[in-house]
């Protein structure tokens, strides 16, 4: 259980990083994918992050799939609890 909290910590953190930075264009060249990049993830437990380092290629799939994760969660969350709209003359 706490694998998996730490788990959806990291992909929320991370989500959230990938929408506050953004890049010049929607495409990477294989050079620019093959850098390494590390971030800081904050883990539930722990007072310190852990470094997580990956090429760019890959964070720009996590963060997209993260995303993905993201609006499919809201969306469960908002059809659950969108209120019925009322018939006209109730």
């Amino acid at each position: 259980m706490k694998f998996a909290g730490s788990v959806l910590a990291a992909g929320l953190m991370v989500s959230l990083a990938g929408c506050a930075s953004s890049t010049g264009s929607e495409e990477m060249t294989l050079a620019e994918g093959a850098e390494r990049e590390c971030r800081s993830i904050k883990e539930f437990g722990s007072m310190l992050p852990k470094r997580i380092c990956n090429n760019k290629a890959t964070w720009a799939d996590i963060d997209e799939r993260n995303e993905e994760q993201a609006k499919e969660f809201k969306d469960k969350i908002d059809s659950r609890y969108t209120p019925i709209p009322r018939e006209p003359g109730m």
